[in-house]
């Protein structure tokens, strides 16, 4: 004991407690990948929209048509590989922009060299590319992790850093997304985002050509990959801003470096540019609004849902980031540079995400949008656990302690959704603590669900609809048929339930 004792405290003195915590994650990822082998899988990996991500490498690089036609050859065999959105004149595109490929893309072509080595179709879809391509997701956060180190280890000491990358990576659901549903957009953006904000606080301090290049690349792929992460421009415009009064010096700085400006925003372009040359071959417009009726209602944000919800509440899925909330009234002393560009573009964020149609976004473990944005959260966190880190023994050890609860509690809670104990798109209030600290799901768990009805919740409008069951009584099997009608429906007399046929009615 008094040797492990010795190593921790070598690795304290030295800086390498925080190190520690990214190797642990990386680890710990790297386990859960192995364990669950999605790669084996048909649909394991190139799920949801990842399907939209990922379509432009094997369209470029097997198929050698990025318009798409080849899928007209085969379609059954295309079916849930590649989506395929047409326009009106016939024009084919892909609803998500093709930035997460830019990504994907090393990872792509380790894949295709291991499928060629070993024998196995060079699609673009068998197990050696999907294989590669969720381990792409560990390796960004890994990136990320240390870009974001290296901010934090400037304001904070190495024991704070160590415990906030511990509580943002196993405590929240960036764990999730970097695992189970690894390839999705979030892990990476999470990333972006971290050396994005490192890329800030060194471009104010040197405003090179090379870092204005790196900035520029960094911020373009990330308005790319989603869109309105653009809102991260907020953090580089009024990094420094402390008052009102700080906006005259900080508009002469930038007019003082207007060609750095300028090559951020011609880097940024750079990126973007692909996606809209395609959009221009495909549909004949620079510019395309690939999400059809879908959009925003910002005079009906749904933030209060957003927030607690047990939908898909993000402080009741991932509770632990109401400790980085808290940490804005430490923040707003002891980090003032950060203390404003961060608090206003949480505020903006919150609104615009939860203004989106579905605010609940679809399938998914509690508010997956909120993950992006989770590298600059870890600063309000990293001031709170700062100011627990010296405060009195007993608030110092049950504050951590508390919070690594929710730590192991944010792991129960994702083999919850990985074993159906929590919902992917239909939890309610009754169903979430009927289920609370089960593994397996019954079905009084299933009775307790609560659809939403997508028709009018497209319209800027909160509804739900009846859970479609297949008959009554014990044996009853629930349908996931909720966006189909059938003639000979009946709504049961409570309104929860509607059965496919007469027969069934009680």
């Amino acid at each position: 004991m008094e040797k492990i004792k010795q190593f921790f405290e070598w690795l304290k003195k030295n800086s390498r407690l925080s190190l520690l915590a990214i190797i642990f994650f990386v680890v710990a990822a790297s386990w859960t990948n192995m364990n669950n082998g999605l790669w084996n899988r048909d649909h394991g990996v190139v799920i949801h929209d990842v399907i939209s991500y990922y379509s432009y490498l094997p369209a470029l690089f097997v198929y050698h048509d990025l318009s798409f036609k080849f899928i007209g050859k085969d379609p059954a065999y295309f079916q849930g590989k590649i989506f395929n959105s047409k326009t009106k004149d016939g024009g084919n595109y892909q609803k998500m922009t093709m930035g997460l490929s830019f990504l994907y893309l090393p990872f792509f072509l380790l894949g295709y060299a291991s499928a060629w080595l070993i024998g196995t179709p060079l699609d673009g879809f068998s197990y050696p590319f999907m294989c590669w391509l969720l381990f792409s997701s560990v390796f960004y956060v890994f990136i990320g992790l240390l870009y974001l180190r290296k901010t934090l280890l400037r304001f904070f000491d190495d024991q704070t850093v160590a415990f906030v990358l511990i509580f943002i990576t196993i405590g929240t659901n960036l764990f999730f997304y970097t695992t189970l549903e690894g390839a999705m957009s979030h892990a990476y953006n999470f990333s972006l985002i971290a050396v994005f904000l490192y890329l800030t606080i060194i471009w104010h301090e040197n405003p090179s050509r090379n870092n204005s290049i790196y900035a520029g690349l960094i911020f373009g792929l990330i308005s790319l990959i989603r869109p309105t992460n653009v809102l991260i421009v907020i953090i580089f415009l009024l990094y420094n801003i402390i008052s009102f009064n700080d906006l005259k010096d900080k508009f002469s700085f930038y007019l003082n470096h207007y060609s750095r400006l300028l090559t951020i925003a011609f880097f940024a372009f750079l990126i973007i540019f692909p996606q809209l040359l395609f959009w221009k071959l495909n549909t004949g417009h620079w510019l395309y609004y690939s999400y059809k009726e879908e959009g925003f209602f910002f005079l009906k944000p749904e933030i209060y849902r957003g927030l607690f919800s047990y939908r898909k509440g993000w402080l009741v899925y991932t509770p632990i980031m109401i400790f980085a909330i808290t940490g804005f009234y430490f923040l707003r002393k002891r980090m003032t540079i950060l203390f404003l560009p961060i608090i206003i573009f949480t505020i903006i964020n919150i609104y615009v995400i939860f203004s989106w149609w579905d605010w609940s976004y679809g399938g998914s473990f509690g508010a997956r949008a909120m993950i992006d944005s989770y590298a600059l959260m870890a600063i309000p966190m990293s001031a709170f656990v700062e100011k627990i880190l010296n405060s009195k023994r007993l608030l110092r050890t049950g504050t951590l302690a508390f919070m690594f609860l929710l730590v192991m509690f944010n792991i129960f809670q994702i083999l919850q959704y990985k074993y159906a104990t929590i919902h992917f798109c239909e939890m309610s209030k009754e169903s979430y603590w009927h289920s609370f600290g089960k593994l397996k799901a019954d079905i009084e768990f299933y009775n307790l669900l609560e659809p939403l009805d997508y028709k009018k919740l497209i319209k800027g409008e909160y509804a739900k609809i009846p859970k479609i069951r297949e008959s009554i009584g014990p044996d009853a099997v629930t349908g996931f048929e909720e966006f189909s009608r059938f003639k000979n429906n009946f709504i049961s007399t409570d309104g929860h339930y509607e059965f496919k046929d007469a027969k069934f009615q009680s």
